[in-house]
């Protein structure tokens, strides 16, 4: 399981505030108690105290005004130490005068045979000690502390919970402002946190990764546009071939930006015509800018009057001079002299062989010049390899060359072109034309080819 689709370890939000605030609430709580405890206990000393103190006084100033007391409804409690207590309210008699005072009568235990002695207590009648209104009081504000320490505990709890989040806003706010290093924090939080910050981390790094998808689509469409572009610039050029002769060229562009291979046709100043299939050892633009210096050298020698050994010698040494270690371009070069049906066949490493109809015997045959491709050696071994191959072509007969790719053509249920099957299409091209040659191939592709295809045809038609 990957790291974006883990959840994370470790308490939840809401097992961690409840835990946090419970507990806390739980010791605030105790000493909570606690604190109450001590407080009604000194509270209810301070009353017994005072309550003393009034019984005190109160009898001490009632024996000196030698006070009588009325008949009043007594009852009986036992003391502590099992001494009878008899307590009642009511009016007594003090220098003629009547008030309401609370009476104790205390009988002291019978020693031998004397009978114990009764002793009378006096205590006001309206005691005013305010307990109640403390007790509420000390409530009111233990309450109170508690209320106010677990407000703040929780607004303490609220605020770490947050933390995260905010840093997260803060993270995704700055990728939106095209800061894509930056990482997403929070892994450290609460589960639920964790496990969002991982989330959208991912979901970044996804549309990061989108993103440069789709500005690597772009600028390769607009690469295989601009390789189109230039392959369509770069045509053969319009040849008017004697009576008797056809000079045909097709290209069978791939599906974006291609192989890079090439065909070109020329007629030199004395009627010489020439075909050329060429194969860079590139893709894409690289292909394109091989393909197009390939061409230029390959023109500029053979539109000279240079013969095609020559004008690849000359090609070679400049592409030696030009391009990196490992570029290469394999060609084959056919030049025909029309008035005297001869033709010079050259190939630099084009591993496709030419393909002669021969009108007399109806055969086609392999033709396979020596030569390594350009760009390889910067002179005497590639002059040393290149072989010229002098044919006539009677009547009726013909010259196919075409790209090695053809080769590797694939039908859509995964049947291999192969060598038969480019035989196949170059018995068409001579009988039939390229035109049709090409619908063939297109058939059999089920549409556009892997890689560019060339081909070049050059008929000695009968008469």
């Amino acid at each position: 399981m990957s790291e974006a689709t883990r959840r994370p370890g470790g308490l939840g939000i809401a097992a961690r505030f409840t835990l946090g605030l419970g507990l806390l609430a739980s010791v605030v709580a105790a000493v909570a108690a606690l604190l109450l405890l001590k407080g009604i206990d000194s509270i209810e000393g301070d009353v017994v105290t005072a309550a003393q103190v009034e019984v005190a006084a109160e009898t001490a100033r009632l024996e000196a005004f030698e006070a009588r007391r009325g008949s009043m409804k007594m009852k009986s409690y036992t003391a502590a130490n099992e001494m009878p207590v008899q307590v009642g309210s009511g009016s007594i008699e003090v220098q003629g005068m009547t008030q309401d005072s609370k009476v104790l009568l205390v009988s002291s235990p019978t020693v031998g045979n004397v009978p114990g002695e009764t002793r009378t207590f006096y205590a006001p009648a309206n005691d005013d000690y305010d307990t109640a209104s403390r007790i509420l009081i000390l409530i009111v504000l233990t309450c109170g502390g508690l209320a106010a320490v677990v407000v703040m505990m929780g607004a303490f709890t609220a605020k770490r919970l947050a933390a995260p989040l905010n840093e997260m806003v803060e993270d995704v706010m700055a990728i939106s402002r095209g800061h894509f290093d930056r990482k997403i924090r929070g892994r450290d939080a609460a589960r639920e946190v964790a496990h969002l910050s991982i989330a959208v981390e991912r979901m970044v790094d996804d549309l990061v990764e989108s993103q440069s998808t789709e500005e690597a689509l772009a600028a390769s469409e607009a690469e295989q546009e601009n390789l189109r572009e230039l392959r369509r610039h770069l045509k053969p050029m319009p040849i008017d071939p004697p009576a008797g002769w056809t000079v045909g060229t097709l290209l069978v562009e791939a599906d974006g930006a291609g192989s890079g291979d090439f065909v070109d046709a020329m007629q030199d100043a004395d009627g010489r015509l020439i075909t050329v299939v060429g194969a860079p050892a590139a893709e894409g633009m690289p292909g394109a800018l091989l393909m197009a210096m390939s061409r230029a050298y390959l023109r500029s020698g053979l539109l000279g009057g240079s013969e095609p050994a020559v004008a690849c010698d000359a090609a070679n040494t400049s592409l030696h001079r030009d391009l990196a270690r490992g570029l290469y371009c394999a060609v084959t070069v056919a030049a025909v002299q029309p008035d005297t049906n001869e033709v010079t066949l050259v190939s630099a490493g084009l591993q496709a062989p030419a393909v002669r109809f021969e009108a007399a015997s109806g055969q086609l045959r392999k033709l396979q010049p020596n030569g390594i491709a350009l760009g390889f050696d910067k002179g005497p071994i590639f002059r040393s390899s290149l072989e010229n191959m002098n044919l006539q072509l009677a009547p009726g007969d013909a010259l196919f060359l075409f790209s090695p790719a053809a080769f590797e053509c694939v039908s859509p249920s995964g049947k291999e072109l192969g060598e038969s099957g480019v035989y196949q299409l170059a018995k068409i091209a001579i009988h039939e034309g390229l035109e049709a040659m090409e619908a063939k191939l297109r058939a059999f592709l089920g549409g556009a080819p892997a890689a560019d295809l060339a081909f070049t045809l050059l008929r000695h038609d009968a008469a």
